[in-house]
Formats: structure tokens, C-alpha cells, sequence
């Protein structure tokens, strides 16, 4: 029954925050919302190739990440809901 919550529509509140969150992160990263929803499709594209997931679950972040030379450089996080793990290509 969990599965079935994400498949839920989302209320307005929800959806403001989301795009909320989508512009916060086009602002740090100089980055457009556009080009933000690009990568979040081709993220769920090629993770779907091998299990199912949640479309409209995904969330992903931009945050800055301090490398080994010590300077900060950009680094994406994803979230990506799995509702099936079945055999759906080659493992």
C-alpha cells in the first residue's frame, strides 16, 4: 500500500515548493529551471531502462562540495523513488 502513496497527486502547496526549490537551485548553480528539468528526465530516462520508477517523485539538488585541492565545486544529488526492482534489462 505504501507504493501506491507515491502515485498520489501532489496538493498545491506541494507543487509551489517544488518550484520553489527548482528556482532556488537554477539561482545558485546559474543554471535555468528549463535546463534543471532536462537533466531530471534524462536521469529518469536511463534509471527506468532497469527499474521502475516514480516520475514524479524524483527531486534533485545541486549543492556545493569541497574537493580534494580544496576549492568548492558544484555536485548533483538525486532522489529517485523505485517502485519496482524487477528484472526490466540487463543487469
Amino acid at each position: 500500500m505504501r507504493i501506491l502513496s507515491g502515485l498520489q497527486r501532489k496538493n498545491s502547496g506541494e507543487l509551489a515548493k517544488d518550484r520553489l526549490r527548482l528556482i532556488l537551485i537554477a539561482d545558485k548553480t546559474d543554471c535555468s529551471p528549463g535546463m534543471i528539468e532536462m537533466v531530471k528526465e534524462d536521469l529518469a530516462a536511463a534509471v527506468s531502462r532497469y527499474m521502475e520508477i516514480d516520475r514524479r517523485g524524483i527531486q534533485i539538488q545541486i549543492r556545493e562540495e569541497t574537493a580534494a585541492a580544496g576549492r568548492k565545486i558544484p555536485a548533483l544529488y538525486a532522489n529517485i523513488p523505485i517502485l519496482h526492482m524487477g528484472n526490466k534489462g540487463t543487469f
